[in-house]
């Protein structure tokens, strides 16, 4: 479970950094892509990649936590993406959950906690 975990996170980065904002749309639960629109995602990865000027590497995915307070149903781990830059890195947070027997991303947080 973990590895599918951090393969979706990874797909996730990995297609906003390549522009490919369907791609990661696609991951999103119904919800969460009810909240963004492609050009919503593209445009924050864009804001958050330019305050570091210029994302220049998609670092290992991380699992930081499977339990927390408020933990929704259906919610399974939120991981941690580190995006490496030429000024100083950041992170997209991201909450996987699994509404219909399928891993899907329902919270996107932009930059480190």
């Amino acid at each position: 479970m973990a590895e599918d975990l951090l393969g979706i996170a990874a797909s996730f980065a990995r297609a906003l950094d390549s522009g490919d904002g369907d791609a990661a749309h696609r991951l999103l639960t119904p919800a969460c892509a009810g909240l963004m629109t492609v050009a919503d995602l593209l445009s924050a990865y864009q804001d958050l990649a330019d305050d570091m000027g210029g994302v220049s590497g998609i670092g290992q995915p991380m699992v930081v936590l499977e339990d927390w307070p408020g933990m929704a149903p259906g919610d399974r781990a939120m991981v941690y993406v580190p995006l490496e830059g030429d000024a100083y890195s950041e992170a997209i947070n991201l909450t996987v959950a699994e509404p219909d027997g399928e891993l899907r991303i329902s919270a996107v947080e932009w930059g480190r906690p």
